[in-house]
């Protein structure tokens, strides 16, 4: 299981935190998170209850939706409802850059048990600029602390082909704007949402997983994304825009499709790359599980944020296919 509930709230197709967001390749943070933990608890033979936090900021968006929750027991079914957690007081803080605090955003609990939203509508995300949230409870003893730094808004330059032919010789390419880079390296996933998503209408690839996986739906597949792309996978043009070539394996079906460019932040790639080394993505010694990378103090989970633009096109069938 990997990462699933990332970024394409950019999109406004997202339903919250604890079922699929994305579907396909991944499946929510959340789930995998609890699952991992109890796991590690397990392994100690004691459990320990830990708060879950989940947070993703968007750059020139509103604040983001918090949700709290606690792991549960292995053996127990997950459910945001079961786990979910009051009584908790949140604030996020836009920092200077010394770090001292330049506006604090109080937070209400919404009508969800555990989701608590900003009492500010009215505040965009700013691209660059670093945001802290802390959380602690009323009826918990746990202090909660995590840091993100926003990055940099990004465009799609290109006018992207209303058609394009699927897996033909001329891959689609995404021209990206120039940005100011706020990490050590520029990370992208990219996201395919089918606007009229038929199980007649999937890729060969997803149709198999369909037919040969028992517990793989074709909802699954409805928002997919691809593994993230590093640097080593794009070309920097000479007036700093930079070219993606859009990965076939994010195309779940023919026809009408919003493709979305993320550029995630360093708390969603290392957790993103933690996870497939633990999935066996990477080199282990027999019996090695590493842990999971999630800057959380306090707790779990993720505070992280992205920016993101979107295009539209037709996925076109090959001949003979």
């Amino acid at each position: 299981m990997m990462l699933n509930a990332l970024i394409t709230d950019h999109v406004n197709l997202l339903p919250s935190a604890g079922v699929r967001r994305i579907g396909g390749l991944f499946v929510t943070l959340i789930f995998f998170l609890l699952l991992n933990t109890a796991c590690e608890n397990y392994a100690q033979d004691s459990y320990e209850e830990l708060v879950v936090l989940e947070a993703y900021a968007t750059a020139n968006r509103p604040l983001p939706e918090v949700r709290l929750s606690k792991t549960l027991p292995t053996g127990q079914e997950y459910s945001f409802e079961e786990a979910a957690l009051d009584e908790a007081n949140v604030e996020v803080v836009l920092l200077e850059e010394d770090g001292a605090e330049e506006v604090v955003f109080d937070y209400r609990s919404s009508e969800v048990k555990g989701v608590y939203v900003a009492e500010d509508p009215t505040h965009r995300v700013l691209p660059r600029r670093t945001y802290r949230i802390t959380i602690n409870f009323d009826n918990r003893p746990e202090i909660l602390r995590a840091e993100t730094t926003i990055p940099d808004a990004i465009e799609i330059l290109n006018e992207v082909p209303d058609t394009v032919i699927y897996q033909s010789p001329e891959q689609m390419e995404l021209v990206i704007s120039a940005f100011e880079q706020t990490q050590k390296q520029s990370i992208f996933v990219f996201n395919t949402v089918a606007s009229e998503p038929e199980e007649e209408d999937l890729t060969p690839f997803y149709k198999n997983l369909v037919e040969e996986e028992d517990d793989t739906e074709v909802e699954d597949f409805y928002n997919t994304e691809t593994t993230p792309v590093n640097e080593g996978n794009f070309d920097v043009n000479d007036d700093g825009t930079i070219t993606v070539q859009f990965p076939w394996i994010g195309v779940a079906f023919f026809g009408d499709n919003r493709v979305v460019a993320n550029s995630i932040d360093e708390n969603l790639s290392d957790l993103i790359s933690s996870q497939e080394v633990q999935l066996g993505g990477g080199t282990l010694s027999p019996g090695e599980i590493p842990n999971l990378r999630y800057y959380v103090e306090g707790g779990i989970g993720i505070f992280g944020s992205f920016a993101s633009d979107t295009v539209q096109t037709f996925f076109k069938r090959p001949g003979g296919m």
